[in-house]
Parts: structure tokens; C-alpha cells; sequence
């Protein structure tokens, strides 16, 4: 066996280069606020808007009509300071689930009404102008309860609308798919599902002019209470194809996103699979809605997904509710993942009673904005809470490399930004021993501008071969990262060596091993020759012929086809020659 003298080279050629390692972190809570009054308010759905600030919608029963719930418009400037709000419903009660700005800088907002239309709850469409002003209110449905939980506005400038029906399609409840002209008047509707209850609570326009959404279904799938169903539909709301994901037990899926790859991202809640009751659920899914992956997150409470988002960086950003972490009764739960749904970090906010994250996206700034309820602030039972994230600027690793010179190994390593860093420790292993601190440099705290860092490690006196070495990242608050590994020979260690055949006596096979040192201080190596000779000297066989670098090897002799006796084997590289003997019993 040959140590990897060959990845490194002498005097500043022994380099190793980690590309692009990002020390993850949680983004600083840049601020935080509540709106409300001495009842319960929430937020459902934030969209950053043109001028940087943000669009809330959700309902309130502090304000409106006071006969029950309203919908709830707030819209605040960059900072989170309330600009205006509005309500609208009338003597019974709305909710808005859903608000996007619309082209002509105004909104569209997508819910449900008691007040108005045919039935128990009809779908209820609001398109307000850029103050928050109604311009026209739209309600869907027949004469049982229809819900809309979704709205975008579609490329040609019209609405579309997902959500659940009673009132049509095939079950006791149908997916609903309402496409409205600019003015709120039905272009098409359509409803999926089958016997049972199914229902979609997002959509989204993909790439070639149909739609995605995802939901649940009890018509489809193995699940007894229900699975996650995804559909796709073309630009006229006609399945072209569906799936369904889950187990046996409850699964749901709350929210989909096409991803840049063309497939999709949903997230909800599964008691399928996990650690607890429910737990957070991802599923990656490729073009055609084949599984590709799935994720949980959790702990033995019950953990929530109600938005996830594609972030700038390929992974994803999934905001819910959790009661197995926090502070509190339900607590928000943000989990930040790659783009294989492995967690980058995750982080709880509130306080002792309840708060829940509804909707996260990722802002200009490259930060995030959150909203949802909170019990533990605020001024009423529940208020809405907006909570707003710094950019979680990484400490990002773009190089780290390692270099022998003599009698000392130069490391040397590259930042491209840097948040909260405190420093790095220097660590390093001789072999397989334990790893030990050999220094500390400090770190830049927080830049965007890059950064070069180098240390000088002397090694006379170590005589293990191989060499290797690492960074602990420390930031501000004490959390850590470690880098990948850098590992080199050291040459200074490699002294001409011989060992004895093991084992010895040997039928037929047995092995020797040897060290071949620098020859001539040249680290590409000389020829070495192994060979074997019989008691009166004459040559054998020959084990060895080739150019050797530094480094420890070892051979293999099968004399199977040889007699017993005593037997000789003779190194020679250079002007380093050693002779043992071995003895061969049958």
C-alpha cells in the first residue's frame, strides 16, 4: 500500500484547494412587528412590493364590520412601519389568504366570504388599487362551501385562482381551478379529484403556460387520512398529470414552487415518516412529478411546512409552526436547506404561548420576510407579526490549501464573505491521531469583501507521514463549522526502510514493506528495484522495477511455485541498498 505522496509535491506545489465550503449561519433578526388590536388578528400571505416595502394580507376581528371576521390589508414601508391597512367583508365572515401586486401596482387578494355569493363560503377575489382601495370584489361558488387559498396573476394579465369546492366536480370536496379576465369575470373553471375530499392550497404558473399545484387527496394513494397530491395542468386548467406522496397515515402538502431545474418543491406536514406526530415535510420532485427526494424535519411534536420558497442560492427556505423546539406552545419554525433538502441551519421564534410562520420569502436584499400570528407579542389574543431577516451572508470558504517547504507546511486560505466570524482555529492531525489546536487567527466579523488568511506549521519534529489539517470556524456567539481536511506527506519523516517479510516463515505468499526517502532531493523520486535471490545468490524474481516517488509502499511475494528454503531480498534506490532474509516452508 502506497501512502498519496503523489497528490503533493515539494516547495510550495503541495496543494489541496477546497472550492467554495460555506460555514452556514442563521440570518440576524433585523426587526419584528405586530399589528392589531384587543381581538384576534392574522397574517396568512407577505409579498415584497415594487417600493421595497411589503403587502400583508390574513383577517382581523379587531377591525371591519366587527361582526365577525374581515379581511385584513396592511401595508407597511421597508422597515416594517405600517403605511395603511384596509378591511373588507361584510356582517359575517372573510378571510384572505392569499395577495400578490398586481402589474398596475394595486393587489389581488383570494379567500373566502360568508357575506357574499350563493353559498355557506363562496371563493372571494378582492383587486384593490395601489392605496389599498377596492376596485371590485368577485365571489365564486355554488351552494355549498367553496374555498380560494391561492391567487397569482397569469403572464397574459388575468387571475388565477386554486382551492376547494363542495358545490362541483366529482367528490365530496374537488381541487378548484378558476381562471378570471383582468376584471374578475370567469374565463374557465375546472375541478380535479376523485370520490373523495380533495382540495389545492397553492399555485403557480410554470414555464409552459399551465399550472402546478399541490394539496391533498383522499381519492388517490395509500394514506387512510389523506395524501399529499400534486397536479399539473396545461394553459386551459386540463390535468396532464398527477401524483401523490405519503405513506398510510396523514400527509398534506401546503405549498409548491417550480424549481429552476423545471421540477417542483412542496412542502406541508406528514405522521407517515418523521421523528414525531407530524413533522415538516420537502419533496423534490423532477419535471414529470417522479419523487426525487424527500426530507423531514422535526422532533417528537408536532412540526409544520406552510410555505417553502426556492432561494438565490438553489437550496430552499420552508417556514411552519413547531412544537418540538422553541420557547413556547407553537413557536415559528424556519428551516433553511440545499438543494438536496439537507439542512443548512434552522431557527424557532417566539415567546411562551403561540406564534406561527404562514408565509416566507426571500427578499431584494437577499435577507427573508415572515409572517404569520403571535400570542406572545403584541396587543391583542393574536396579532399579525412580520418578522424581517438579515441576508445570511456565509462565511464562505473559497479556498484552503497546503504546502510543504522544508521543514514547515504553509496554509493558506480565502474568504469571499464573511458574517459574525470571530476566527479561525487551526488544527492538525499527525496519521491517525487525535486532532490538536496549533493556532488562532482572527476573523474579519462581517464583509463582503474577500479575504486572505496564511499560517506556518513547523514540523521537524513529527514524524508521522502523513500530515493533516483543518479550520474551526468560530463566530461572535460561539457557534462553529469545520472545513474539509487538507492532508500532505511529509517528506522529512521518510528515512530509507527495509522491514522485515511478514509473514515469516511463509507458504506461499508474504509481504514486505518499505519507505523510500527523497533521492538526490528530487520529490518526483528515482528507481527503485526490489528483488529476490536464493541462497546462492542467484536473482529469483523481481518485485520492484519502476520510478518511485517518496512515500511507503509495500509488495507481495507468491512463491507458490518455488521451493522450501532460505530466501533473500535486496532493496536498492540510489545509493540506499538493504538486504534481508526470509524462509519459505511447504
Amino acid at each position: 500500500m502506497k501512502y498519496p505522496a503523489n497528490f503533493f509535491s515539494l516547495l510550495l506545489t503541495a496543494l489541496i484547494f477546497i472550492s467554495i465550503q460555506i460555514f452556514s449561519q442563521v440570518p440576524d433578526t433585523m426587526w419584528t412587528k405586530t399589528f392589531g388590536g384587543s381581538n384576534i388578528d392574522v397574517g396568512y400571505c407577505v409579498q415584497q412590493t415594487a417600493d421595497s416595502g411589503y403587502i400583508i394580507s390574513g383577517y382581523t376581528r379587531s377591525y371591519g364590520t366587527m361582526s365577525g371576521r374581515n379581511v385584513w390589508l396592511i401595508k407597511t414601508d421597508r422597515y416594517g412601519n405600517e403605511q395603511w391597512n384596509n378591511t373588507f367583508g361584510g356582517a359575517d365572515d372573510e378571510e384572505g389568504y392569499s395577495v400578490r401586486q398586481t402589474n398596475d401596482g394595486g393587489y389581488i387578494i383570494a379567500g373566502y366570504t360568508k357575506s357574499f355569493g350563493a353559498g355557506g363560503t363562496d371563493v372571494f377575489l378582492i383587486k384593490t388599487d395601489s392605496a389599498g382601495n377596492q376596485s371590485w370584489i368577485g365571489s365564486y361558488g355554488g351552494s355549498s362551501d367553496d374555498e380560494g387559498y391561492a391567487v397569482l396573476q397569469t403572464a397574459d394579465g388575468n387571475y388565477i385562482i386554486a382551492g376547494e369546492t363542495e358545490s362541483f366536480g366529482a367528490g365530496g370536496k374537488d381541487v378548484w381551478l378558476i381562471k378570471t379576465n383582468s376584471s374578475g369575470n370567469i374565463i374557465w373553471q375546472k375541478t380535479h379529484g376523485g370520490m373523495g375530499s380533495d382540495g389545492a392550497w397553492s399555485v403557480q404558473q410554470t414555464t409552459d403556460g399551465g399550472y402546478v399545484l399541490t394539496g391533498w387527496t383522499y381519492s388517490y394513494g395509500p394514506g387512510y387520512m389523506g395524501n399529499v397530491w400534486l397536479v399539473k395542468t396545461d394553459s386551459l386548467g386540463d390535468q396532464e398529470w398527477n401524483n401523490y406522496f405519503g405513506g398510510t397515515d396523514v400527509d398534506r402538502g401546503y405549498s409548491v414552487q417550480q424549481t429552476t431545474d423545471g421540477g417542483y418543491i412542496i412542502t406541508g406536514y406528514t405522521d407517515s415518516y418523521g421523528a414525531g406526530l407530524y413533522d415538516m415535510l420537502l419533496i423534490k420532485t423532477d419535471r414529470q412529478g417522479a419523487e426525487e427526494w424527500m426530507k423531514t424535519f422535526g422532533g417528537s411534536g408536532r412540526d409544520y411546512g406552510n410555505r417553502v420558497q426556492q432561494t438565490a442560492d438553489g437550496g430552499y427556505i420552508v417556514v411552519g409552526y413547531t412544537l418540538s423546539f422553541g420557547a413556547g406552545g407553537d413557536d415559528v419554525y424556519l428551516v433553511k436547506t440545499d438543494m438536496y433538502g439537507n439542512e443548512e441551519w434552522s431557527n424557532t421564534y417566539g415567546g411562551t404561548y403561540s406564534d406561527v410562520g404562514y408565509c416566507v420569502r426571500q427578499t431584494i436584499d437577499g435577507g427573508y420576510i415572515i409572517t404569520g400570528h403571535t400570542l406572545s407579542f403584541g396587543a391583542g389574543v393574536h396579532d399579525v407579526w412580520l418578522i424581517k431577516l438579515d441576508n445570511s451572508v456565509p462565511v464562505e470558504l473559497i479556498s484552503f490549501t497546503a504546502s510543504v517547504n522544508g521543514d514547515d507546511v504553509r496554509l493558506v486560505w480565502g474568504t469571499a464573505t464573511e458574517t459574525n466570524n470571530q476566527g479561525f482555529e487551526i488544527q492538525r492531525k499527525a496519521d491517525n491521531s487525535e486532532w490538536n489546536i496549533i493556532g488562532f487567527l482572527n476573523g474579519a466579523g462581517t464583509t463582503t469583501e474577500p479575504q486572505n488568511y496564511s499560517f506556518a506549521d513547523n514540523i521537524r519534529e513529527i514524524t508521522a507521514a502523513l500530515i493533516s489539517y483543518r479550520l474551526k470556524q468560530i463566530d461572535f456567539d460561539g457557534s462553529v463549522e469545520y472545513s474539509e481536511e487538507v492532508t500532505v506527506t511529509n517528506f522529512t519523516s521518510l528515512k530509507f526502510n527495509l522491514e522485515q517479510n511478514y509473514p515469516n516463515p511463509f507458504n506461499p505468499l508474504t509481504t514486505i514493506q518499505y519507505k523510500i526517502p527523497l533521492l538526490g532531493g528530487d520529490e518526483r523520486g528515482g528507481l527503485v528495484t526490489l528483488k529476490v535471490y536464493n541462497i546462492l545468490g542467484r536473482e529469483i524474481e523481481t518485485l520492484v522495477n519502476d520510478l518511485k516517488e517518496p512515500g511507503a509502499y509495500e509488495a507481495t511475494w507468491n512463491a507458490a511455485n518455488i521451493s522450501s528454503g532460505i530466501y533473500f531480498y535486496r532493496l536498492q534506490a540510489g545509493e540506499y541498498k538493504e538486504t534481508k532474509k526470509m524462509l519459505l516452508i511447504k
